[in-house]
């Protein structure tokens, strides 16, 4: 209830302003109350509890939509343009493209290890790395994905070589 009425008196206090009418005490008195317990709507550029509960509600619905449309998890499906960073050893790229029946002409995969040091830290590296570009999705080596600039220059080589 407590809501509505705050609902109520904002647009009530627009509604005065636009039209240049005082507004009455009782609805002065609500707003300095509300102001008093914090609750004013007035949140200073900042979303309320209730609209990130309902932004949060929605992006999960949405993701539900999609996995039940793909049948994959989260949405994922081979038409998206996938950058995965700090993969490591490649494997989540490799089972993503495996979801995808081997088409991974979409997914640029970025590690942060050089080239021989990911393959001497990982032995499957070497084999996946190989899977991964068989499918047709992009490797890169040597990507700190805290270097914003370095991961943008990446990622856009690779979108602009795959429309060509």
């Amino acid at each position: 209830m407590c809501a509505k009425k705050g609902r109520v008196a904002r647009i009530l206090t627009t509604l005065h302003r636009v039209s240049g009418t005082p507004i009455s005490e009782a609805l002065k008195r609500r707003q300095f109350s509300a102001k008093q317990r914090g609750d004013a709507g007035t949140h200073n550029g900042e979303k309320s509890e209730w609209r990130k509960r309902k932004e949060r509600e929605q992006r999960k619905a949405q993701f539900q939509d999609a996995a039940i449309q793909t049948g994959l998890p989260q949405g994922y499906h081979s038409g998206m343009n996938i950058l995965l960073v700090g993969e490591g050893n490649l494997s989540f790229a490799l089972a993503l493209v495996t979801l995808f029946g081997g088409e991974g002409a979409n997914v640029l995969a970025t590690t942060l290890d050089r080239h021989g040091l990911a393959r001497a830290a990982y032995p499957d590296c070497r084999d996946i790395e190989e899977s991964l570009e068989a499918a047709g999705a992009a490797v890169r080596f040597g990507v700190d994905a805290e270097d914003a600039d370095t991961l943008r220059r990446v990622a856009k080589e690779w979108w602009a070589a795959g429309d060509e």
